[in-house]
């Protein structure tokens, strides 16, 4: 008896091994296969734009990070180690903005319903909460009425000459809001990452370390480019290397620097639940239309294959970057770029960075 028990235990393990080991072959297939898949994608775009244009990929896959790198030279594609090289992020910047605000209301220091003009006196005739600027939902314009004089000064840098003078004098004057429920504003991530300095009596370089970027661990990510090492190049449309945008009064809309790899950190917290301030900012605070919603700072999508999306974009005229990440599944995927804002195939990022979270959509299902 004894025997033909250890016999049938023998040859159940041995099976068992097998499907372990059959299991661990597919796995490793898949993998390979994945990541030839997301080669190919990222070979075939960074085609579309000039020599010394990189890509920083990051991935979550079933919450296993990956990383790819490609920088083109005039000899052709390299595979670089980029993860940890610092990119301009534009208005993903708002995605930090809105879980700095988040974070504080998380920890009852400031109430999303807080009305602006107990902040600005000026602003006592316009009701405008901080979470209705979080969300795009103020009725402010996109940009203050007087940005253009600035602008124009320094075409190449249009917010440089942007500073908190210009924007007293248009929070003195007689501006009116639209009535639009949705309106994408910078003007209103300008406002609230203003009003964030203010209430806390701390910059917005602080507010971003202590809140997100030291709780994350993020040591590559500032508002403050000089403190910014391995920076990539900014790139031009034509290719040329230009200056990264400096942000003044707007820091909150797309004055941030960061890396793949702190991204990836960043997003890691979206799929695993790790921050309460980043938990408040998914949550839906405004239906868009059928397929689109909006949280705090995050923009929503339902998606055809029946996902849910949080995700948002970023353009300055040195850099295109993209993130989607599904909190629900734990997969994600950011992709940073020094492709300027002004190349007639930026959107291609776009398409770079949703290709890519379909396909890993996709492959975690299997």
């Amino acid at each position: 008896m004894f025997m033909m028990f250890k016999k049938y235990w023998q040859n159940t393990h041995s099976k068992f091994l097998l499907l372990c080991l059959a299991s661990i072959l597919m796995s490793f297939q898949n993998s390979v296969q994945a990541q030839s898949e997301f080669h190919q994608l990222a070979k075939e775009t960074i085609e579309k734009f000039p020599v010394e244009t990189e890509f920083a990929i990051g991935m979550i896959i079933d919450g296993k990070k990956r990383f790819i790198g490609f920088r083109k030279t005039p000899h052709g594609l390299e595979q670089v180690r980029n993860e940890t090289d610092v990119y301009q992020i534009g208005s993903i910047t708002k995605v930090m903005t809105a879980s700095i605000l988040a974070s504080l209301a998380n920890k009852g220091k400031i109430d999303l319903n807080m009305d602006t003009s107990q902040i600005y006196d000026t602003l006592y005739n316009h009701e405008i909460t901080l979470k209705s600027l979080a969300n795009h939902t103020s009725g402010l314009n996109r940009l203050p009425a007087n940005f253009a004089e600035s602008a124009i000064k320094n075409q190449s840098n249009p917010y440089m000459n942007y500073g908190q003078k210009e924007f007293y004098e248009f929070l003195n004057s007689d501006f009116e809001l639209n009535d639009i429920e949705y309106n994408y504003s910078n003007l209103g991530y300008g406002l609230l990452g203003h009003s964030l300095e203010k209430i806390t009596e701390k910059s917005y370089e602080e507010l971003l370390q202590e809140e997100i970027a030291q709780p994350l661990r993020m040591n590559h990510t500032t508002s403050n480019p000089s403190k910014a090492q391995n920076r990539v190049k900014a790139l031009d449309a034509e290719g040329y290397v230009t200056a990264f945008w400096t942000f003044d009064a707007f820091k909150g809309v797309g004055g941030v620097l960061s890396s793949t790899s702190d991204m990836l950190k960043f997003l890691y917290a979206t799929t695993q639940k790790t921050h309460n301030g980043i938990n408040l900012s998914l949550k839906e605070t405004h239906q868009i239309s059928e397929r689109e919603a909006i949280g705090l700072g995050w923009h929503i999508l339902n998606t055809k294959s029946g996902n849910r999306w949080h995700w948002q974009n970023g353009a300055v005229g040195g850099f295109t970057s993209c993130l989607v990440t599904n909190p629900e599944t734990g997969n994600a995927v950011v992709v940073l770029s020094n492709v300027s804002a002004y190349h007639p195939n930026m959107q291609y990022i776009d398409k770079l960075c949703f290709d890519s979270m379909q396909k890993i959509e996709k492959m975690s299902k299997k």
